[in-house]
């Protein structure tokens, strides 16, 4: 007899005894998976409230659009390449940690040096502190969004896993322990009229 998820079964006592040590593990791994199922779900609504944000950090960055325009009609290009070359590249760091064994990347500006020359024109200045304040705002919504996608995906993979234990590896090995238990009820039951018939016999002799 084979079941999908346990494989060829042999009705014998120690296969049984190996079959239910295994179906208790597996019942303690979807408990194990369960708990970390419900700790993922709680950290994506945790997250909930700074995904919130996407529509004021992608408004603030419309208004710097906006005022970098206005700059560049202001100022003309030669002074926007001025403010280029003053401007130091932006500068980040990046880590990797686990939040309930998910690996989350997380950014963060370690250098963001904006060009403020007094010669340069104010509108341009402007422009550029926007574009800082925007920037450094951003970062925290573009973790929250990298961390929640990795969450996510995680928990979709829990619960994928949670569902297969559940609804085809645990029944099918417990549907194969109530084959042998009945093969080897059955197989007591004919040694035991065998034995009675012998004992029959025996005493008719």
């Amino acid at each position: 007899m084979s079941f999908r998820s346990v494989g060829r079964v042999l009705p014998t006592k120690g296969f049984l005894i190996r079959l239910r040590e295994r179906t208790r593990l597996l019942k303690s791994g979807v408990e194990a998976l369960k708990m970390k199922r419900d700790q993922l779900v709680r950290e994506c609504q945790s997250l909930i409230p700074d995904l919130k944000r996407r529509s004021d950090i992608e408004r603030k960055l419309e208004d710097a659009y906006k005022i970098l325009r206005l700059a560049y009609s202001a100022a003309g290009p030669e002074e926007m390449k001025k403010a280029a070359l003053l401007t130091t590249p932006l500068l980040t760091e990046m880590r990797v940690r686990s939040v309930i064994g998910v690996e989350v990347p997380e950014t963060k500006v370690i250098g963001l040096s904006l060009a403020t020359s007094p010669s340069l024109n104010a509108v341009v200045i402007a422009a550029s502190r926007k574009f800082a304040d925007a920037i450094r705002e951003m970062m925290p919504l573009v973790n929250s969004e990298a961390k929640f996608e990795r969450i996510a995906t995680a928990l979709s993979d829990t619960m994928r896993k949670v569902n297969a234990l559940e609804k085809i590896v645990i029944p099918d090995h417990e549907a194969a322990i109530r084959y042998i238990e009945e093969m080897l009820e059955e197989e007591s039951l004919e040694e035991f009229i065998m034995v009675k018939k012998y004992r029959e016999i025996k005493r008719g002799e």
